[in-house]
């Protein structure tokens, strides 16, 4: 009998997919101390030893279940076995090993479940559930000792053949858990955040080697670019300018490389603090490209930013520059990727023609000299019990991480942030790079990059904050600015799309002909929107964009004049950078009011609370109006204030299940529970079919689902992905009974084109009841 791991894409033998995984993962950790990778071995020769049964094989050719294919109890079992004999009965690793096999196709539980409720055996120390499982993993043992001949000889090969035939003789599943049990609650008395990392770098290390060999995924890895080449090519797109903010950005660039090469081996975390439009993209990448290189090279760059709509600009920026580099134009994913949830799912180089699937995983394990990111990829794998986000983990050992504008996290969870950043410089090895023009109170020890860096913030005067702080309605509001727009560019910032399509309605009422962005149009609208606009601001079109915080930040922009309804001080800020951008005129108002809704309620409520919004009032309300140059002071002051008054509750309870690894425990608030963007409770997600390039992709999608073979339908699907997610809302639950279900899949809603008629229109969007608030 030959026992296979897959049958599917092509039949795998067990031997070679544990080789294939255990070469895998023991490249991941090249260099570490020889405890762990003892470690990392006994997880990929056991994580699929419950696969050698007859149950399982018989499975493969049938696909029926049963709960004896099941093989991830047993297997950990059998690691734990391994661990406990190689590496003794004091360490913590078997009940790691343990975990790591037991959850390496889900989700990381917290392992307490699949253990007795004691450390002492007895009927009573069993849940029904651990019964049952300890009932089946003894039938799968009789199986696997009925073939002990035939399987001996693939633990031979790999010398394991002596501890498989002691694991056969003398197991006792019961002692194995208790012993676990006894390790759990040594652990739960000297709780550590290096468990933690342990416990997920192991974890990491298994679940992407598993995934790449089960692919048969080939791993062409990384290429890193040499500063000095990529450099000339930045001088040589550069070359000529002149112009007053060009000398300053280069004055930036000469300054953060120079602080790079004296002090980048004296540290680990930087920061670059100057102000917007300064060209602190180029002078941080190449900050980090000089560091890579003066710490002996091959670190990943991972440029993590706030929002995936200024993704695209950046990656876009160094894609550029990369185009006149050695090879890239063959290799331009081992160079560089971007990832984020709407990226496309393409892996380039010249050795290998990915499929779907394959580059799918290539990009979710960053195998790419520099990675254009969000903070929610890089700090939900930081924290996280979540099997596709903890892929990644290991790849980013050592790395040199961006982090750009890192004042956008929610200020409840800085404590939080810093407290991870920390950990992963200390179990990583991780570089950081901290770039900002507003500087809050996240990684405050880091060295700075920039010389004098107050001295650039005194250079810029290109807008000025106006703050109108009497409580007006919308309709109040527009009898106001209009004076005040004629003959301007304008960019007018709402906080609810309630508001903002009312206030676009009273300015076409008022002859106001005015544009209109926000998430209730498609993004695929949206897009092509924001194009237009640019285009049109640069032939000195005269613009007025009536908008949500779609467009506050990154959104290259430029506009004479700014409005935004009051909000946090620090997303004020980031709209004044959308006001007389390149300073061509002498300065730039942005009005800040105060509209209410027809309960005389604030809307900058309804989105941000009102400790963030009271403190903004507080302080703006001193000021006829407050000048760029002073915005810098003006922020510090605004952190501070929200920090003394804003709850760290969150942090501090999530930081307590990293230390006690709960994740996903029913008490504190368990590392499962983190999310940086949350889970918009009470909203659907609605496919618009409205026209015949979205009906195509999603008869494609529907038709994908139906089939069988999970790798053909996983390709399928990742063909259409992208075109879906262009065409489709997130709208309140509420208008569910208005959207078609298709009858095979219920959780798959969506708008027909002749419904789409009457419900949408490409200038504003979904057509909603006026007392939606809460999305922008």
């Amino acid at each position: 009998m030959v026992f296979y791991s897959h049958k599917q894409p092509v039949p795998k033998r067990m031997i070679e997919h544990i080789n294939e995984v255990m070469k895998i993962a023991e490249s991941q950790v090249d260099g570490i101390d020889k405890i762990k990778r003892d470690a990392v071995k006994i997880l990929s020769i056991c994580h699929d030893f419950g696969k050698y049964t007859t149950y399982f094989q018989k499975y493969l050719d049938t696909k029926k279940k049963s709960p004896f294919t099941n093989h991830g109890f047993i297997s950990a079992v059998f690691g734990a076995y391994v661990a406990f004999n190689i590496l003794g009965e004091e360490s913590i690793l078997p009940l790691i090993i343990f975990s790591a096999i037991l959850h390496h196709h889900g989700n990381i539980e917290n392992v307490s479940k699949d253990l007795p409720k004691t450390i002492k055996i007895s009927p009573s120390a069993f849940s029904m559930s651990l019964h049952k499982k300890n009932e089946i993993a003894k039938k799968q043992l009789e199986d696997i000792k009925s073939n002990r001949d035939l399987i001996g000889k693939d633990f031979e090969f790999i010398d394991y053949r002596t501890i498989f035939e002691k694991f056969l003789n003398n197991s006792d599943i019961e002692k194995i858990l208790s012993k676990l049990k006894q390790i759990e609650f040594k652990m739960s008395k000297q709780q550590s955040s290096e468990y933690y990392f342990l416990h997920n770098t192991l974890y990491s290390s298994l679940i992407s080697a598993d995934k790449m060999s089960a692919s048969n995924t080939v791993i062409s890895g990384e290429k890193y670019a040499l500063f000095r080449s990529l450099d000339e090519i930045r001088i040589r797109k550069f070359k000529g300018q002149t112009s007053e903010i060009s000398n300053i950005r280069q004055n930036v660039f000469n300054s953060v490389i120079n602080n790079i090469e004296k002090n980048g081996k004296k540290y680990d975390i930087f920061s670059i603090t100057s102000p917007t439009g300064t060209g602190k993209t180029f002078a941080g990448y190449f900050a980090a490209l000089k560091l890579n290189e003066l710490l002996g090279g091959k670190r990943k760059i991972i440029y993590a930013l706030p929002f995936t709509s200024i993704i695209d600009q950046s990656y876009q920026s160094i894609h550029e520059l990369y185009n006149n580099y050695n090879d890239y134009e063959r290799e331009n994913s081992r160079y560089l990727i971007k990832h984020h949830h709407l990226a496309d799912v393409i892996y380039n180089t010249s050795e290998t023609d990915y499929e779907k699937d394959q580059a799918e995983l290539l990009l979710n394990n960053w195998v790419s000299g520099s990675i254009i990111t969000t903070f929610v990829q890089l700090l939900e794998t930081l924290v996280s019990n979540k099997n596709r986000m903890l892929m990644k983990l290991n790849s980013m050992k050592d790395a040199i991480v961006i982090l750009d504008e890192v004042q956008a996290v929610d200020i409840e969870y800085y404590k939080l942030v810093d407290y991870v950043l920390k950990l992963a410089v200390k179990n990583l090895g991780l570089k950081i790079i901290l770039m900002t023009a507003t500087k809050p109170l996240v990684l405050t020890e880091a060295k700075e990059l920039l010389d004098d860096a107050l001295a650039y913030f005194n250079m810029f005067n290109r807008t000025r904050i106006v703050p109108r702080m009497e409580k007006i309605t919308a309709e109040e509001f527009v009898d106001e600015y209009v004076p005040i727009i004629c003959g301007k560019s304008c960019l007018i910032v709402c906080n609810t799309i309630n508001q903002s399509l009312k206030v676009f309605e009273l300015l076409k009422e008022k002859g106001i002909n005015a544009e209109y962005l926000s998430s209730n149009i498609l993004p695929v609208h949206r897009r092509k929107r924001i194009e237009e606009i640019k285009e049109r601001l640069e032939n000195k079109q005269k613009v007025v964009l009536v908008s949500t915080q779609v467009v506050e930040a990154g959104v290259d922009l430029d506009f004479d004049l700014v409005i935004r309804d009051i909000g946090p001080l620090d997303s004020i800020i980031q709209c004044a950078g959308r006001c007389n951008r390149n300073g061509k005129n002498n300065m730039g108002d942005v009005y800040v009011t105060q509209m209410v809704n027809e309960n005389n309620e604030l809307y900058s409520y309804k989105i941000y609370g009102s400790t963030s919004v009271n403190i903004t009032i507080e302080l703006l309300s001193k000021y006829d109006f407050i000048e760029e140059k002073e915005y810098y002071n003006l922020i510090n002051e605004y952190f501070n204030r929200v920090q003394g008054n804003k709850s760290f509750e969150k942090s501090e309870r999530i930081i307590e299940s990293i230390e006690s690894l709960n994740f996903d425990g029913d008490y504190g608030i368990p590392i499962n529970k983190f999310s940086l963007i949350g889970n918009n409770q009470g909203y659907i997600d609605v496919i618009f079919r409205i026209d015949n390039y979205i009906e195509e992709a999603y008869q494609k999608f529907l038709e994908a689902l139906k089939e069988k073979d999970y790798k053909t339908k996983r390709n399928l699907v990742l063909e259409v992905k992208n075109t879906i997610k262009d065409y489709t809302i997130s709208l309140p639950v509420k208008y569910y009974r208005k959207f078609t279900r298709d009858e095979h899949y219920e959780n798959i809603i969506s708008l027909p084109y002749s419904d789409c008629v009457s419900l949408y229109n490409e200038t504003t969007g979904f057509n909603r009841q006026e007392e939606d608030y809460y999305m922008f």
